[in-house]
């Protein structure tokens, strides 16, 4: 296996909308390039992994130039991993993550929890209206709608890559091998360019439906059933925590150490076509963050209006709640 590591300077993305899921986390952009696409009989050839930060940045591929390296790429790729709060992915929830656990599971690799992967290609795909404006949502199309083009260096497509590395392994050739690592490198560097094209989509629903990093804990689901907000998640540090409904918490909290699963249903008061909850009594003195919002009046969070969710709202209160959340218990 050979590990190519190239440290750069880069323009860091921030945006008031962004940093309100994501502000002071670690991130990754993680690509992968495989030899096809079934986990069954195809393999893991490229591993990579840009660490951003602040405006500095280190760019790390894992290269398998030996026909027995998937094992130690994947092995690397989960440790380089382990250290990040959350990882930048275009189409990872459904390519890139599932192939890398089936390949793991070849070699006995298990346990390993990925990171929060923030999917830009589920964003755009599912929240915006670029899917009926552009010719496709292949990466390149987006990046050619952002104008970023021009700082794409490799002329080669991810099905070309493949023929590429199957030449390479006949003849380790360096330059196969440096068109296969440009490739995978500028699609590192520009999905990480592509961040602001979340503020061409309605991210606060995005994030209500792939969910979103708070405090110590990942909000995975979160539902709006009958009268009931129910939202279940996964703790970074699993403890065994139940605490069910009083006057003054008025909700039930069920966290598992075993699964390390963590489950919050709230009940909802209903009124002329409106759900609500008494939100500055959930969240005591955390509440003030939330106050500022349109649909918070009275110490009440409305959660919808007929049949209209309040993403924000409901988000915001939720990141309020889990953050305020320590030790397994919560402060009030």
């Amino acid at each position: 296996m050979k590990t190519i590591i190239r440290d750069m300077h880069i323009d860091t993305y921030a945006s008031k909308l962004f940093d309100m899921y994501f502000k002071e986390k670690n991130i990754a952009v993680f690509d992968i390039e495989t030899t096809g696409l079934s986990p069954r009989r195809c393999k893991v050839i490229l591993s990579a992994i840009l660490l951003i930060n602040g405006q500095n940045c280190r760019a790390i591929q894992l290269f398998a130039d030996q026909e027995n390296d998937e094992e130690e790429i994947i092995r690397q790729t989960f440790h380089l991993l382990d250290s990040v709060d959350m990882m930048l992915t275009y189409n990872g929830r459904h390519f890139d993550l599932p192939f890398m656990e089936a390949r793991a599971k070849r070699y006995g690799i298990n346990g390993f929890r990925f990171p929060y992967n923030l999917d830009l290609y589920l964003v755009v795909n599912g929240h915006s209206a670029l899917r009926q404006t552009l010719p496709s949502l292949k990466q390149k199309s987006l990046e050619i709608f952002m104008g970023l083009s021009d700082s794409r260096d490799d002329e080669i497509s991810g099905g070309e890559s493949v023929e590429l590395y199957h030449r390479y392994m006949l003849s380790h050739s360096f330059d196969l091998e440096k068109k296969i690592l440009l490739h995978n490198h500028d699609d590192l560097l520009q999905l990480y360019k592509l961040l602001p094209i979340i503020e061409k989509t309605d991210f606060h629903r995005a994030m209500f439906k792939l969910g979103f990093p708070a405090g110590d804990f990942l909000i995975q689901r979160i539902v709006l059933s009958g009268r009931e907000l129910q939202v279940s998640g996964l703790q970074n540090h699993p403890t065994d925590y139940i605490s069910f409904p009083t006057e003054e918490r008025p909700y039930t909290l069920v966290m598992s150490r075993s699964d390390a699963s963590a489950k919050l249903t709230i009940p909802c008061e209903s009124e002329a076509g409106a759900l609500y909850i008494d939100a500055r009594s959930i969240l005591g003195e955390n509440f003030t963050p939330i106050e500022k919002y349109p649909s918070v009046f009275n110490g009440y969070l409305i959660l919808s209006e007929k049949d209209k969710i309040h993403h924000l709202e409901i988000n915001a209160f939720l990141s309020a709640f889990f953050s305020s959340i320590s030790t397994g218990q919560p402060s009030n």
